[in-house]
């Protein structure tokens, strides 16, 4: 056994199962993984970078924009999005939006529950 974990690049269908097993029995949730953590050819856990096929939306949308015209920006935007070839969007959404309850009636599926924590990098 060595110590040492390798980042892969690519992610089989089977992989995806094995990983999103192991990961319940840690009672963790697998969310768009693009590179699996493997020691000695085990998985034992993955970074999902940048979402290929996922890309995560930001958005504020003002307080004087009408009910209507959020939904239809929101469509908008992933009509945007499903152009530019993803496969699905995934929109954070803090639990005291207004748009929170109303997410899984848009046809999203709730990811759970996370904190962002945000690192700039210094440019020098």
């Amino acid at each position: 056994m060595t110590d040492h974990i390798w980042i892969h690049h690519r992610i089989s269908k089977e992989e995806l199962c094995e990983l999103i097993e192991k990961a319940r029995l840690e009672n963790h949730g697998v969310f768009l993984p693009t590179h699996p953590l493997k020691r000695d050819g085990e998985l034992i856990g993955y970074f999902s970078v940048g979402s290929p096929g996922y890309p995560v939306v930001f958005a504020w949308l003002g307080e004087c924009i009408q009910a209507r015209e959020s939904f239809s920006l929101i469509n908008s935007i992933e009509n945007h999005v499903v152009l530019a070839g993803a496969n699905g969007v995934c929109f954070p959404v803090p639990k005291n939006s207004p748009f929170h309850p109303l997410m899984e009636h848009m046809g999203f599926k709730n990811g759970g529950t996370y904190d962002f924590f945000v690192k700039n990098f210094e440019k020098g």
